[in-house]
């Protein structure tokens, strides 16, 4: 029995080598796929993208053989398109733009672009602007004028080995542009900046003035998000006339906001029983709609500071415990068009003790007339006509 059980496990274990080495082989072949020798053994994606512009071709790509010893199928997708489109050598993200889209959908917009959107209609095939660089023409005239000059071109073509996109290509070039120092421009290449579109008028203005007012990587990342807000919650913001003291003044408020928004922003209360009210005033012609709505959320008191530029996001604590409401009063005059009115502080007794608009300033005439009224209505008493 121990004779027929040895050779028993003998089998059984020749079966396993044999399974093992077929598994082993099968892996080793789909982790190395055969590299291509010729046109035909491209994946057709791959051929398709030469097709489509074999009209600019200076050989035929049926002629490729192999030259290198890569056996990388992009490596040699890219040694194919030098074989069939190129009288020169370029720079490699140019080469990049055969393996894949530029994550650019090339609009003048402040917020970046839609990375899973794919190649928007329109955009420019940046595969042309390298057979314009490697078949000797002029890339400026070409291909790139509408978003770079002359001189950003030039940058294009002769960016460092260190960059690594076509998008990062295209931010270095607009700092190199507008700075003596190869460093600097490359820190504004890699930092956020470089994730919005090349097409972005304003982003092109940041990124000179951080070319002309050289800050470290994460110091661009900092200012590039106050920037971002700034310009989001004023679109006529510009960098116009501004300096790097005044600009980093302004972000560090913005900082000082944020931590007081995160400390006020949250939560939320019941508040006053009173409800929301419109009012209308004026004629047809010259109709306004007042309108009071009551603040129940730490975000909304905070924003409503923020908006009037005054203190009251620290009446939160009062709120919550139902001592006070916070209302906030606007007027649209005209139809469509909002204008800042008054905030005003609410008792629990519905004693309005105070009334103040942008930046503290007293109530004007119309307004008084309105909160009066909204007072008389709903059986509350003004404190102070004065505000």
């Amino acid at each position: 029995m121990g004779k027929r059980n040895r050779w028993r496990e003998d089998r059984r274990r020749e079966a396993e080598r044999r399974i093992s080495a077929v598994l082993e082989a099968s892996s080793r072949t789909d982790a190395h796929p055969a590299a291509p020798e010729c046109f035909a053994d491209f994946k057709p994606e791959l051929r398709e993208k030469i097709a489509s512009l074999r009209g600019y071709a200076l050989r035929a790509p049926e002629d490729w053989r192999c030259r290198i010893k890569s056996r990388s199928q992009e490596r040699r997708f890219i040694d194919l398109v030098r074989f069939t489109f190129a009288r020169f050598r370029v720079a490699a993200h140019l080469e990049q733009a055969w393996i894949e889209e530029c994550d650019d959908d090339f609009v003048d917009k402040l917020i970046p672009p839609d990375r899973r959107a794919g190649r928007r209609k329109g955009a420019p095939d940046l595969r042309r602007w390298y057979l314009a660089a490697a078949q000797g023409g002029s890339l400026y005239r070409q291909e790139a004028s509408t978003y770079l000059s002359r001189q950003e071109t030039h940058h294009f073509l002769t960016a460092p080995r260190e960059i690594a996109s076509m998008r990062q290509a295209f931010w270095y070039a607009v700092a190199r542009a507008h700075c003596d120092r190869v460093d600097v421009a490359l820190r504004i290449a890699r930092c956020k900046v470089s994730s919005y579109s090349i097409a972005s008028t304003f982003w092109k203005e940041v990124a000179r003035f951080f070319a002309r007012n050289p800050l470290a990587g994460d110091g661009m990342d900092d200012l590039a998000d106050f920037l971002f807000t700034a310009k989001r919650d004023d679109p006529a913001f510009t960098l116009k006339g501004r300096t790097l003291a005044v600009l980093r003044r302004r972000m560090d408020e913005w900082h000082r906001a944020l931590r007081r928004k995160q400390a006020v922003g949250g939560g939320a209360w019941t508040g006053s029983p009173l409800p929301d009210v419109d009012y209308e005033s004026g004629s047809r012609d010259k109709r306004a709609i007042w309108r009071i709505r009551q603040i129940r959320t730490g975000k909304e008191l905070f924003a409503e500071g923020m908006r009037m530029h005054h203190c009251v996001a620290g009446y939160k604590p009062q709120c919550m415990s139902g001592d006070i409401s916070i209302w906030s009063m606007t007027c649209e005059f005209p139809i469509g068009r909002m204008h800042k009115g008054v905030t005003m502080e609410v008792t629990r007794e519905g004693r309005i003790v105070q009334c103040r608009g942008f930046a503290n300033r007293l109530p004007q005439a119309n307004e008084v007339a309105t909160v009066k009224r909204w007072a008389g209505d709903h059986g509350m008493t003004w404190a102070s006509l004065e505000g």
